[in-house]
């Protein structure tokens, strides 16, 4: 089976006081289906692959569906979701596979390398 997708508490805490509960967060079959064949291809999804990705919580959401999907199939990746802070300010967001990403490190830099992002540290 397929791991709960992670996320530390701090950020899980943060993204609470910061969620809006109001919004109405649709996911297609199409979506998550293309992210499964994304993650089963190159590791990893972003919102380059899936452009509502642009929206935290919508993201959130949509890593829980892709890890529901993948529990329902033969494969059983470790689904991770996180967002990364870069330089500007700006904030994107990754879900990888961490069988394929081993680290929140590389996956802040393939993030980064994806998206033409400088990191910050």
């Amino acid at each position: 089976m397929a791991e709960k997708v992670k996320e530390s508490a701090a950020e899980k805490k943060a993204d609470a006081e910061e969620r809006d509960n109001d919004k109405d967060l649709k996911y297609t079959d199409e979506q998550v289906k293309k992210a499964v064949d994304l993650i089963n291809d190159q590791g990893y999804v972003t919102k380059k692959d899936i452009p509502e990705m642009d929206d935290d919580d919508w993201s959130k959401g949509f890593a829980d569906k892709i890890d529901a999907a993948f529990k329902d199939s033969d494969k059983d990746p470790y689904i991770y979701y996180e967002k990364f802070d870069y330089a500007g300010g700006e904030i994107d967001t990754i879900i990888w596979n961490m069988d394929v990403i081993k680290t929140r490190d590389d996956a802040l830099k393939k993030l980064a390398d994806v998206m033409g992002q400088k990191i910050v540290r």
